[in-house]
């Protein structure tokens, strides 16, 4: 059988096209390269320019100052809140992630904050040591207290959302008193101990040692509804608290 020659443009050209599929994966691991280190520039400037954002923007804090990469607040009673951002953990869980301390004269402490759309913030992996203070920064709770507290919490959360929290609250024996001019209150050492269950959290505040009579049960239900008892013990003990005899609380956080 006769094969026609090849003319010598047909040669060339298939000449070229050998050397064209050789350098094919040369070429495929260069344009992945190129693409690799362009969307990584792409994601450095991405980063620097939301780490130029003010930090009230997105910090529900009124003195909120710094950036949302980093940033400090002041809280009423004279405690200090600075956080940093944490771009990794933002990205996993979807929200605005950052690790946060609390510091002031008689406060320190430290853990995560993730902030989420529809208002709902989680904290954990809080501890440390904190002051009155800090209870009427966060709470507001109608009553003043010069106590010392050791905080671990592993998780809490509120806001939109599964609410719930988890952990202990311990306090030395301290004094407190109620807005309006009342006269203040010596109250003994104390636990808040907050259980998480599925559906509702579990709340009391009991004294330490001796007697383990609760002061205060009650429940947060995931939906936000919270309830609380205040007992004859705890009225009798914290006046400040609710009248003679013990009171309920209903609410929705």
């Amino acid at each position: 059988m006769h094969y026609p020659e090849q003319t010598e443009p047909q040669a060339a050209r298939a000449f070229d096209d050998d050397i064209d599929s050789s350098a094919a994966p040369a070429r495929l691991r260069a344009n992945r390269r190129l693409l690799f280190f362009a969307g990584l520039g792409l994601a450095v400037y991405l980063l620097a320019l939301v780490a130029t954002i003010p930090a009230g923007i997105l910090i529900p804090l009124p003195d909120a100052s710094g950036t949302i990469w980093r940033g400090a607040a002041s809280l009423a009673g004279g405690d200090r809140v600075e956080w940093r951002w944490a771009p990794l953990r933002s990205l996993i869980r979807l929200g605005f992630a950052a690790d946060f301390t609390v510091t002031g004269t008689d406060t320190m402490l430290g853990g995560r904050a993730l902030l989420r759309s529809g208002g709902r913030v989680t904290v954990d992996s809080v501890s440390g040591s904190a002051d009155g203070a800090l209870l009427n920064a966060v709470a507001n709770p109608g009553f003043a207290c010069t106590v010392r507290m050791q905080i671990d919490i592993r998780e809490l959360s509120i806001g939109g959302g599964d609410r719930g929290a988890d952990g202990r609250i311990h306090s030395q024996p301290g004094i407190c008193q109620a807005f309006g001019g009342t006269a203040p209150v010596t109250v003994p050492a104390l636990t808040l101990v907050l259980d998480r269950t599925p559906g509702v959290t579990m709340i009391n505040l009991i004294p330490r040692g001796g007697r383990r009579t609760p002061f205060l049960v009650g429940g947060l239900e995931k939906g936000g509804r919270l309830r609380l008892i205040v007992t004859a013990e705890g009225a009798a003990a914290l006046p400040f608290m609710s009248p003679p005899g013990g009171m309920k609380i209903e609410t929705e956080l």
